[in-house]
């Protein structure tokens, strides 16, 4: 129990408060530390749902969740709700608006859905976002938090005995500062919609997922577009044919680089590469073997001829709040017999090492 006390409070959470809500789950949870699911117990680095991977800051492990980890283990469904009905986005609409009578959420003015409700919703904007797909990582924070990123290497010299032949060279070190501004969606819903609906609580989280994945991604493509310190191609090396991206890839060794993990490009380059047939008789080109195993994602949020590869586990991270915020605004908008859901979060892409990423065309 001490291990996994331990983990919850290095998350910022209170061990009580938690194991007040869960403590059905606290159990499965101690089960799970014990076969040494968290990297032989090491329980700082190794929360429930993450890997490895951890920053550290202020002397504290910060756990990172990697493509396919899940924040919403942090925040199982307390074994109360288990046992009877899951608690939806449908069903706390309904209980919001006055439909349906649950003690749980509040019967008048504005209500908030309970956190492992909101970080399913998040782990499912994560599954859905393009930059995510490709490796990026999720760094959790609870306010302002500065990390830092290498911008640039030292040299490194061979040294011939006393010969005055070792130069100074400094990294260049620079601030990155993750404090993500608000993403925010108004949905107004009728009291019919919600009443009459029977898949309303599947329609809405999709629909907020794959609108929250959308925005997250086309900021963070803009980001890494800006970054002057990513290597970016000196000659067009066309995104829309397999040859360009394998001179890209070229250029990208000749640069020290390693193969590139992903690839992320507009829907026209993609397709334009997919209709690319080695023969008159209708046989596809493809990838060329060395990349077979890239991840090959297209973007509503990239223009034609550009194009970001690399390794995005390492070259990029997404900072976000721990929670999704999800309130009903009863009678947003009484002339129109509706109410208003307002559904935001915190998040934003950040580059952290320029040089695991790679921009393969000029970009304008």
């Amino acid at each position: 129990m001490d291990k996994l006390k331990q983990i919850i409070e290095d998350l910022g959470v209170s061990f009580e408060e938690f194991k007040a809500k869960n403590d059905g789950r606290i159990d499965k949870l101690e089960t799970i530390l014990g076969r040494g699911a968290f990297g032989g117990g090491d329980a700082k680095r190794n929360p429930p749902g993450t890997s490895q991977v951890a920053i550290d800051i202020d002397g504290r492990k910060i756990p990172v969740f990697a493509k396919g980890e899940k924040m919403s283990d942090l925040f199982p469904t307390p074994s109360s709700e288990v046992e009877d009905e899951a608690f939806s986005l449908g069903n706390f609409l309904k209980a919001s608006m006055g439909l349906e009578v649950k003690a749980s959420v509040l019967e008048r003015g504005t209500a908030s859905v309970p956190a492992y409700l909101s970080a399913q919703i998040i782990d499912a904007i994560r599954a859905k976002s393009r930059l995510m797909q490709a490796g990026t990582l999720t760094i959790p924070i609870e306010g302002k938090t500065t990390i830092c990123r290498i911008a640039s290497d030292p040299t490194v010299v061979e040294h011939t005995e006393a010969a005055n032949d070792i130069t100074e060279s400094v990294p260049v070190l620079e601030p990155v500062d993750l404090d993500p501004k608000m993403l925010a969606a108004l949905i107004p819903l009728s009291v019919e919609i919600v009443q009459d609906s029977p898949n309303l609580d599947a329609a809405l989280q999709m629909s907020l997922a794959a609108a929250f994945a959308s925005k997250l991604d086309a900021l963070g493509v803009a980001t890494i577009l800006a970054d002057s310190d990513i290597p970016t191609s000196e000659t067009t090396e066309a995104t829309a044919t397999w040859a360009g991206i394998l001179a890209a890839t070229g250029s990208m060794l000749a640069a020290d680089q390693d193969l590139p993990k992903a690839l992320i490009c507009s829907p026209g380059d993609f397709t334009a590469r997919a209709s690319q047939a080695a023969d008159s008789s209708g046989v596809w080109l493809g990838a060329p073997p060395v990349l077979a195993n890239m991840l090959d994602l297209p973007t509503t949020g990239m223009s034609d001829s550009t194009g970001i590869m690399g390794d995005f586990a390492t070259g990029f991270g997404v900072a976000s709040r721990m929670d999704m915020q999800l309130e009903l605004i009863r009678w947003g908008k009484p002339g129109y017999g509706t109410h208003l859901l307002v559904a935001w979060a915190r998040m934003a892409g950040y580059v952290l090492q320029p040089k695991a990423l790679y921009l393969p065309a000029v970009v304008a």
